[in-house]
């Protein structure tokens, strides 16, 4: 970033000399990191060369890879905290150049595998796939790179864990709940096997959402009309046994009518969530749509009576 002699820049001026998005800047502000020292008769911020110099050093430390809690330490002006934050980024990218040996190891192994037999029918080179990538594992549950309150999409660019992008946090609550509702064992098991495939396709609708700009749409699953029109069609065959309902249901009937009600409102909240989402693919908004849909039929009992709203009850009792 040209550090330009000026005084006084608008929000978005200083986000393209910077090379940052507007986003980043408000959230620099709500977080104490930036803050403009003026703001116009309107409101607006506007940023003095101060600012425009403490952007400069943080655009800079983003660079060797701190995150934010660290490097207002280091703005901070505290010693100690410069010393021991330099030797803990120096530990973690260690630990990242050796998670890249060990990578480099497995495909170098892989590559010879198929060299020693170029004729490898194609059978043969996936069970050789699946024999070597059955030896990776997770080394680390914890990595500490969320610490600071942000998170990396799939092409690395780091965002708060506020940004609306993290509607995927949502679909991977929805997608727990729907792991209760599959467990209790009362759902036919055809069912259940229903509820395993949403599972599968609210991880691919998460792929979707947190792949990044720099990410080629090709390398993730991609969301298309045809995840909506499996949801329809099994609305339409859970639909056919139940009989016409003439009010709404009050969640309750047994355990997992009323698990399936969470899943349900916990899905019109992750359908809020998405939509919150620049750019978002229609075709996850309409999925998600047709599965509250489909949740609310699995609640329902075939052929037994049911708790409905009574529009007015308490009123007519006192009456």
């Amino acid at each position: 970033m040209a550090r330009q002699q000026r005084d006084d820049w608008s929000i978005g001026e200083l986000a393209d000399a910077a090379g940052v998005t507007v986003r980043t800047l408000r959230h620099y502000d709500h977080i104490g990191l930036v803050v403009p020292q003026e703001r116009s008769a309107g409101g607006h911020r506007r940023y003095s060369r101060v600012d425009v110099e403490r952007l400069y050093r943080i655009v800079a430390l983003r660079g060797l890879g701190f995150g934010l809690t660290d490097i207002a330490a280091l703005l901070g002006g505290d010693g100690d905290a410069l010393v021991d934050t330099f030797r803990r980024q120096l530990q973690a990218i260690d630990s990242e150049i050796e998670a890249r040996r060990r990578l480099r190891t497995r495909l170098a192994r892989m590559l010879d595998r198929i060299e020693d037999d170029r004729q490898l029918a194609a059978g043969e080179l996936l069970n050789t796939l699946k024999e070597l990538t059955m030896t990776t594992t997770i080394d680390r549950v914890y990595t500490g790179r969320g610490d600071d309150g942000e998170t990396e999409l799939g092409d690395g660019t780091k965002i708060a864990k506020t940004d609306p992008r993290l509607a995927v946090a949502d679909l991977e609550e929805l997608g727990a709940h729907l792991g209760i509702a599959a467990s209790l064992g009362d759902l036919p098991r055809e069912r259940a096997r229903w509820l395993v495939e949403v599972q599968n396709d609210l991880l691919d609708i998460c792929s979707e959402l947190s792949r990044g700009d720099g990410v080629s749409s090709e390398r993730l699953p991609r969301v298309t009309a045809e995840y909506a029109e499996w949801l329809e069609a099994r609305c339409d065959e859970a639909n056919r046994s139940l009989a016409r309902l003439d009010s709404f249901t009050l969640p309750g009937d047994d355990p997992l009518a009323a698990q399936l009600h969470v899943c349900r409102t916990v899905c019109r909240r992750v359908e809020r969530s998405v939509l919150a989402v620049d750019r978002v693919s229609p075709e996850i908004t309409r999925y998600l749509n047709r599965l509250s849909d489909l949740l609310f039929i699995l609640s329902r009992r075939d052929g037994s009576d049911e708790s409905l709203w009574e529009p007015g009850r308490r009123a007519r009792r006192r009456a």
